[in-house]
């Protein structure tokens, strides 16, 4: 016969069990509208953030009220002159989040793609382009904004305390730009499709002429993902110039006084790019792109962001969407993108990395809907180790789901 104690488990066993690390626990998932549509509207491009005392703070861009005055132009489009940034609260704790309120209006132009951070000094930045050049010269035409908040109680957007814009200086864009040129010949050298390959050099020459407008390398900088905090403080801020496709990080070490720009990613095609630090001043950048391969592509930096190598190909899946990255606190790295070669953008995936992103060993899907639209997400790393993320819903609201790595590694 057994010993008693080999029979049946102390009740001491059953307490170290219980206290273990996610003993029992089941993986975490659940999922809300931020707010509810009453039809359709034009709702994108969310960013998402917990603040320092744990409120999650969510914004995108929308169509504000059309006001009736033939001066401005209307048609219910991001690119359209009533385009302006919403914004909503989650309080710690709170079962739902606040009513949206506007969080930064320009009156006559699209005020787009809205990012927001917590800084080194535990500030909010809300970053965002306003296109100036509605509707005829629309990407093309951004400026970039911010504005810097410290107090981020109280209901709706925050006070802000500092404002400004930012207007890029990058050089190097024209050796990119003839890098890029060379390289597509080479490819193309045996190609017997002559249609692509006139179609190919016709656009990047087409890019050439365009940098020689004045404005053209000043404006049209758009930033998309969060920018990333590095180990020594400083703020990076990930760019890309819808002229020309050209990835550029903008650098400042004194809260947004100064501002030093890195060298290009060298290879044009490039936009919205999405920056993590897998060691200190060691950057991986990856990028939405609308290569025929089909895969989010990667530049990797040792420089801390001043400087990029070669670009290079993951195994992702890709159709050229908005695409996010996030290192997490264990040093797996995660990717949130569609996982679709084309449009529609009906599959939302989540994939998970243990070797800085060589290879992705898990994968699960937020969203999965033959025909819908699910993209532009946006991720974050809570202080209790969850994620989150926020998407938008069929370009009529944004979505808001709560998991952890456990439900991304259990799979679909």
């Amino acid at each position: 016969m057994e010993s008693p104690h080999l029979m049946y488990p102390s009740i001491a066993c059953f307490i170290a069990l219980a206290l273990a690390p996610g003993a029992l626990a089941a993986p975490l998932f659940d999922a809300a509208m931020i707010f509810e549509t009453d039809g359709p509207n034009h709702v994108h491009a969310s960013s998402l953030i917990e603040t320092p005392g744990g409120e999650l703070i969510a914004v995108w861009y929308e169509n504000g009220t059309v006001i009736d005055d033939p001066r401005y132009y209307y048609d219910r489009k991001d690119k359209s002159s009533d385009v302006r940034i919403g914004g909503a609260r989650k309080r710690a704790g709170a079962p739902s989040w606040s009513p949206p309120f506007v969080m930064a209006d320009t009156f006559g132009v699209s005020d787009n793609n809205p990012t927001l951070t917590i800084d080194a000094q535990q500030r909010l930045w809300l970053i965002y382009p306003t296109l100036l050049g509605v509707p005829e010269w629309s990407w093309g035409s951004a400026l970039i904004r911010y504005r810097i908040a410290t107090d981020l109680t109280g209901e709706g957007a925050p006070r802000w305390e500092k404002s400004d814009i930012l207007v890029p200086h990058a050089t190097g864009l024209a050796e990119v730009l003839e890098a890029t040129e060379a390289s597509w010949k080479e490819k193309l050298a045996d190609s017997d499709d002559d249609a692509y390959t006139q179609q190919v050099m016709g656009y990047i020459q087409a890019m050439k002429e365009r940098l020689k407008e004045p404005l053209v390398p000043r404006l049209g900088w758009m930033p998309r993902a969060h920018p990333l905090v590095r180990s020594d403080g400083a703020l990076l801020l990930p760019l890309s110039n819808e002229n020309m496709n050209i990835a550029v990080m903008a650098i400042t070490k004194d809260g947004g006084e100064t501002w030093t720009y890195s060298a290009p990613v060298p290879e044009a095609g490039l936009t919205q790019p999405t920056v993590v630090e897998l060691a200190p001043m060691h950057l991986a950048a990856f990028f939405r792109n609308g290569s025929p391969e089909k895969r989010i592509k990667r530049s990797d930096s040792m420089d801390g962001g001043l400087t990029w190598g070669k670009v290079t190909l993951t195994d992702l899946v890709h159709p050229g969407a908005g695409i996010e990255a996030l290192a997490l606190k264990n040093g797996h790295l995660l990717m949130i993108y569609n996982d679709v070669e084309s449009s529609p953008r009906d599959k939302l995936a989540v994939s998970i990395s243990d070797d800085q992103g060589k290879t992705w060993k898990w994968t699960r899907h937020l969203e999965d809907v033959d025909g819908a639209r699910f993209d532009y997400p946006s991720i974050i790393q809570a202080a209790d180790g969850t994620l989150h993320a926020t998407y938008s819903y069929n370009l009529e609201t944004i979505k808001h789901v709560h998991f952890d790595e456990a439900w991304v590694m259990a799979g679909d």
